[in-house]
């Protein structure tokens, strides 16, 4: 039986408060008089659907009858379509990750749209195409207990390589939320050691081990306030506003780009275009600054100018008199 069409039919009943002619329903399934009827006696005879058959004038609900809900997870064609389309973009988020966790669903995915929409063609996943960069190799041993701790609300305990320091400490953590920037895993947890929150990068987690203990938990109104406040991946709240001001040229495409939240924007009178953006730790903000080069200027704090100008400094000195 085509699930899409039981489905559709199921709100083509519930939309409609009179009964619906027999021509009618073939129109909107685009189905036989044959089709039609066997997909209504098995919603009605398989899923227990209330169906009444009123003869000249066609089928409806019994809005006299209990609820009735279709079990499980149902689905429309489109929908499906959907679905494997961001599935295929997890997948290669990082590929083969969770191959053995997520093969199963995929295939009764793909069987759900094969039985809703017969003869058609494989799911063309060759069509949707992801460029990953910077990635950094990440393995189930690492994500999935990480994962597990997360939804169960226990703690786990690890070894935590610190790419700053280079030193490998142990550490016992309660997670609060797995994060996925730049193509990098991390992870927001409360470092119980510490009595502090702390962002771990999953990738250099290892001896991973999830806890009898249950997870601190922490309000969302403070993670969001130590950990998403400032600009970028850094924790801590944020201090200071960034004023950047990109050219006339520059300000086509960056007018259109989300760099925080919270940041004002606005064009000024010489076309350039003039950004204005909260920040606690200046690190990834003067990154993402540099790769903008001579279309960007820092008009405030003065700080944050004298690090960029002290950055670009430093690369020209490692070009001159070559």
């Amino acid at each position: 039986m085509a699930i899409d069409r039981l489905y559709s039919l199921d709100q083509i009943f519930r939309s409609h408060r009179y009964p619906v002619p027999t021509a009618v329903l073939m129109e909107k399934l685009g189905c036989s008089r044959s089709t039609l009827h066997r997909t209504i006696e098995h919603l009605r005879d398989f899923m227990n659907a209330p169906i009444i058959n009123e003869r000249g004038r066609g089928y409806y609900y019994d809005r006299k009858a209990e609820a009735f809900e279709l079990p499980g997870i149902w689905f429309r064609a489109d929908e499906l379509e959907a679905l494997l389309v961001m599935d295929h973009l997890l997948n290669h988020v990082q590929p083969g990750l969770l191959s053995q966790h997520i093969t199963p669903l995929r295939e009764r995915l793909k069987g759900l749209l094969a039985a809703g929409v017969p003869k058609r063609p494989e799911f063309p996943t060759h069509r949707v195409r992801i460029l990953r960069t910077h990635a950094r190799k990440l393995t189930a041993d690492q994500l999935v207990p990480v994962a597990s701790a997360l939804v169960e609300r226990l703690q786990l305990s690890c070894e935590y390589s610190a790419r700053s320091k280079g030193s490998v400490k142990q550490r016992r953590v309660s997670p609060q939320r797995i994060v996925y920037y730049r193509d990098q895993w991390y992870l927001d947890c409360w470092d119980e050691d510490k009595q502090a929150l702390r962002t771990f990068s999953v990738d250099r987690m290892r001896k991973i081990e999830v806890l009898d203990q249950p997870a601190h938990e922490v309000a969302e109104e403070k993670l969001n306030a130590l950990l998403t406040s400032g600009y970028g991946i850094f924790s801590g709240r944020a201090q200071h506003r960034a004023c950047l001001r990109f050219s006339a040229e520059r300000a086509r495409w960056v007018a259109d780009e989300q760099w925080h939240p919270d940041q004002e924007g606005r064009f000024l009178e010489d076309g350039r275009y003039q950004l204005t953006i909260p920040y606690s730790d200046p690190t990834e903000l003067t990154g993402d600054i540099l790769r903008h080069g001579a279309e960007v200027e820092v008009a405030a704090p003065a700080a944050l100018a004298k690090q960029v100008r002290d950055q670009l400094n430093r690369a020209l000195a490692q070009y001159q008199g070559k």
